[in-house]
C-alpha cells in the first residue's frame, strides 16, 4: 500500500519528528546529520515545541519547525522547507538567533549558553555551484580557519542534489534523505532492503497514521494547498511587479528610471501578493508608489517574516 503522504510537507515532517512519542526518530535523525564522534551522540531530547494537531496550518504564517534540547543542553532547530529565496540564509540566521537568545533571561551569565544547531532540509538548491548536498556552516576566521565560537552551527541539506538509488544507500543520513524524498511513492509492503530499519519503518507508520486520521489529514491537505498558493502568489507577484516596473521605467524614458521602476514595481507586486496571502487589506498601488524604495523594502521584509518565508 502506497504511503501517499509527503514528509517534505512541513506539517507531516513535524508530525513524524516533533511528536513526543517519536523522540527516538528525532534522536536518530539528529545523529545521522551530526555524525558525532564516539561518546558525543545525542541520547535524549526535550521537545521545546512538541507537535499538536492544533498546529493546524490554516494560518499561512505558521512555522512548523522542530525545536529540541539534548542531554548536554545543546539546542536544535530542525525544519523542512520546500523552496528557498534570495534572503533564505538571513531567515535561517534569524531563527537561529531567536532560539539561541531564549536560553538566557535578563541577568543570567553568558557561561550558561550552550551551542545552538540549525538543521534545514531544503527541497531546493541554494548553492548550485557546490555539488555536495550536505553543507555545514560555522563562524570561522577567514584566513586561518580558527573558530570564533562553537555556539553556532548550521547544517543545510539540499535534497535535489541527493541522487542515490535505494541499492546505494549506506549511511543513516543517506537512508533518511531517500525516505524524505521518496516516502510518498513507497509501498509499505515492499520496502527496499536498505530502508528496512526500525527507524524508517516507524516513520512510515507515522505517515500512514497521519493519512488515516481525519483531522490530521485535513490539516495536511490544507498545508499543501497553502504552500501551493504561496508559490503561485510569489510567481504571480514577481511577474506582475516586473511588468509594472518595466512600464513605469519606459514612461520615464531614462535608464535610471527603468532600473528603479523595475525594482520598485517588483517590490510593490510582492507586497500586494504577501498581503493577499496573509488575508490583509491590500494597499492601493498609488499609495505604494508614493513610498520610497527603502520604505518598500522594509514593508516587504516585515510581510515575508510574517509568512515564515
Amino acid at each position: 500500500m502506497l504511503i501517499e503522504i509527503d514528509p517534505k510537507v512541513d506539517y507531516a515532517f513535524k508530525r513524524v519528528f516533533g511528536h513526543e512519542k517519536n523522540k527516538d526518530l528525532l534522536i536518530h535523525l539528529l545523529n545521522a546529520v551530526l555524525d558525532p564522534p564516539l561518546g558525543e551522540a545525542v541520547a535524549e531530547v526535550e521537545l521545546l515545541n512538541p507537535f499538536s494537531p492544533k498546529d493546524a496550518p490554516h494560518d499561512k504564517q505558521t512555522i512548523l519547525d522542530v525545536r529540541a534540547r539534548d542531554q548536554g543542553g545543546r539546542q536544535f532547530n530542525v525544519e523542512m522547507q520546500m523552496i528557498s529565496h534570495a534572503r533564505f540564509p538571513q531567515r535561517m540566521l534569524f531563527y537561529w538567533a531567536d532560539l539561541h537568545r531564549q536560553q538566557l533571561v535578563e541577568g543570567e551569565d553568558y557561561t550558561k549558553l550552550r551551542p545552538t544547531v540549525s538543521i534545514c532540509f531544503l527541497n531546493d538548491t541554494l548553492f548550485p555551484s557546490v555539488p555536495e548536498h550536505h553543507l555545514t556552516f560555522r563562524l570561522l576566521d577567514q584566513k586561518h580557519g580558527v573558530p570564533f565560537t562553537d555556539d553556532i552551527v548550521v547544517h543545510l541539506l539540499e535534497m535535489p542534489k541527493f541522487g542515490l538509488i535505494a541499492a546505494g544507500l549506506s549511511s543513516p543520513l543517506d537512508k533518511w534523505l531517500y525516505f524524505l524524498k521518496h516516502a510518498r511513492e513507497l509501498d509499505d509492503e515492499d520496502v527496499p532492503v536498505p530502508l528496512g530499519t526500525p527507524e524508517i519503518r516507524h516513520a512510515m507508520e507515522e505517515l500512514k497514521m497521519l493519512g488515516q486520521t481525519t483531522i490530521e489529514r485535513i490539516n495536511y491537505e490544507n498545508r499543501v494547498k497553502a504552500m501551493r498558493d504561496m508559490a503561485a502568489h510569489r510567481e504571480t507577484g514577481y511577474m506582475d511587479g516586473h511588468a509594472r516596473g518595466l512600464a513605469e521605467g519606459l514612461v520615464e524614458g531614462l535608464a535610471e528610471g527603468l532600473a528603479e521602476g523595475l525594482a520598485d514595481g517588483e517590490l510593490i507586486g510582492a507586497i500586494r501578493t504577501l498581503q493577499s496571502v496573509l488575508n490583509m487589506p491590500v494597499t492601493p498601488q498609488d499609495q505604494l508608489r508614493g513610498m520610497s524604495t527603502p520604505e518598500l523594502n522594509a514593508l516587504a521584509e516585515q510581510l515575508r517574516e510574517r509568512t515564515g518565508s
